[in-house]
């Protein structure tokens, strides 16, 4: 386990999240229109579910997410239903990767990132995380192979001079801490 978190940021693994290897994986992406859903849960206990359609029709391309969404506060429930464009790109050795549209928009500028994932995180819609502004929970975690450093300097400075470049660079970012 890590030491306390500076950060307030969501991650990734607190959110419900849908993928195009998720859909992909169930054959939603193999021709016209398909419908079907799928569940959230933590700790055995279920947190979430959504219905979707995925339509790869050529000129319509989209997926459809449905829901109700429950207000925290207020137990105010909201009726969500709306399209999120997909689009495909070629893969080197045959066949398409499906790819979501994001559909959010962030100061006033829609983000329409290319992304291979959505999150529902502190708002409504689905978005990247980008436009959510998630990070990884390994990314708040500290990295416990920086305090044999901080204990032996020496082997600080070693690591420094070596030749394997993954020791250096690991030297590198221990050495910009503790020196």
């Amino acid at each position: 386990m890590g030491r306390w978190s500076y950060s307030s940021r969501w991650t990734v693994e607190e959110s419900k999240s849908i993928s195009t290897k998720f859909l992909n994986k169930h054959h939603y992406f193999d021709g016209g229109v398909r419908w079907g859903g799928m569940n959230w849960s933590r700790n055995g206990e279920q947190t979430g579910s959504i219905g979707f359609t995925v339509s790869t029709v050529e000129g319509d391309e989209y997926v459809r997410f449905q829901y109700t969404q429950t207000d925290r506060n207020t137990e105010e429930k909201t009726e969500l239903d709306y399209k999120v464009r997909i689009v495909s790109t070629p893969c080197n050795y045959g066949g398409r990767r499906w790819w979501f549209i994001c559909p959010l928009v962030v100061n006033g500028c829609a983000c329409n990132r290319r992304v291979g994932v959505l999150y529902l995180a502190s708002g409504k819609y689905f978005g990247c995380r980008h436009c959510y502004n998630l990070t990884y929970q390994s990314c708040k975690e500290h990295d416990k192979r920086m305090d044999i450093f901080k204990k032996n300097p020496e082997l600080l400075m070693s690591y420094l001079n070596s030749k394997n470049s993954s020791k250096s660079l690991l030297a590198i970012k221990a050495g910009l801490k503790y020196l």
